[in-house]
């Protein structure tokens, strides 16, 4: 696989073209994290009063605020920061194809109308993207899975994380599926999301080639932030306590991964919608490719029965039971920013 493949020099011009809105998803993250900081230093001193009396039940009250955080991180991820990411991968659609935005917009709230207008929230653009990325998932490990089987340990657990490392880099392929319903004619969502999961399957190895390649280069924001965040707190290290070590060392893993995300990331989604494009343009569905898609995954039909209800009757409705994670539908549709 070369770099042009990779659409390496596309995927930057996107980035810099999205910077707008790529800094407000690196600033929400951020706030998130200091919100976090402060929410573990208020959960650990109550934590730590309450064992200065009940020292198990301080340990307890402890572990419940890291679950609750969990839980907090879980609400915003689906309801605040899938929002901008959204918005900006509908923006980069908008520009891959049409080459420009409507002169003077605002990136994130253009983004947000576009959500709207294909999908009416983006709760309902969750749904679709769960159901994409369980179709992608079953397609990809019929396809392409190292053997479990190999003989000795050795071989086994070597099996396992080159299968692990292809089930998340099949990320950036469900949210490239994702981005084909900005650029197409038909607002069909689930017909898009459908056709768009069969196109894949037709071209898929060159894509989860791309997709493993570019994973692997998100990763460079992390190592780099590490790098420079690693002397300032080596030298508070120096001086801190062991307590303070480590949690001065969780702190810097965390900002790091979330610049990761808002860096990394956003290069490899960029990177994954121009291959994605270039591989898929021109080509229609192949019923042979629905029909083994039909075969491995359940979520595949739900999809081309979704499709089939929205072809009946009016435009997708989203019910709050539909969808597949189980999550409460999200308050007040886009109203939200990241």
């Amino acid at each position: 696989m070369s770099l042009k493949s990779l659409q390496l020099k596309q995927a930057m011009n996107l980035v810099i073209r999205t910077l707008p809105i790529a800094a407000v998803r690196l600033g929400t993250l951020l706030l998130f994290w200091l919100a976090a900081m402060v929410y573990l230093a208020i959960v650990g001193g109550i934590a730590w009063l309450v064992a200065q009396a009940v020292p198990l039940i301080g340990v307890i009250l402890f572990f419940v605020g890291i679950g609750g955080m969990g839980f907090l991180y879980k609400y915003a991820q689906r309801y605040v920061l899938y929002l901008i990411k959204a918005a900006q991968l509908a923006v980069m659609a908008e520009l891959l194809v049409r080459g420009e935005l409507p002169p003077g917009v605002n990136q994130l709230a253009w983004g947000k109308q576009r959500v709207q207008e294909r999908f009416g929230e983006s709760s309902a653009m969750f749904v679709v993207d769960q159901l994409v990325a369980g179709v992608v998932s079953a397609f990809t490990g019929t396809v392409y899975r190292v053997a479990a089987w190999l003989p000795g340990n050795f071989f086994r657990n070597i099996a396992n994380v080159v299968n692990r490392v292809i089930r998340f880099a099949v990320t950036y392929i469900d949210e490239a599926i994702l981005a084909r319903s900005f650029w197409t004619d038909s607002e069909d969502v689930w017909a898009n999301a459908r056709d768009g999961v069969v196109l894949y399957g037709m071209v898929w190895k060159p894509l989860l080639m791309n997709a493993i390649a570019l994973m692997l280069l998100s990763y460079i924001p992390f190592v780099g932030a590490l790098i420079i965040i690693a002397l300032p707190v080596s030298l508070l290290v120096s001086i801190a306590s062991p307590a303070v070590t480590g949690w001065l060392i969780i702190v810097t893993l965390v900002l790091a991964w979330l610049i990761k995300v808002a860096i990394g990331d956003t290069f490899a989604m960029a990177a994954m919608i121009a291959a994605y494009q270039r591989e898929t343009d021109g080509l229609v569905p192949d019923p042979a490719m629905t029909a083994r898609l039909e075969q491995v995954s359940d979520k595949f039909r739900s999809l081309q029965e979704r499709a089939r209800e929205s072809f009946a009757g009016p435009t997708t409705e989203f019910a709050p039971d539909s969808d597949p994670t189980g999550a409460p539908p999200a308050p007040g549709g886009l109203a939200t920013g990241e």
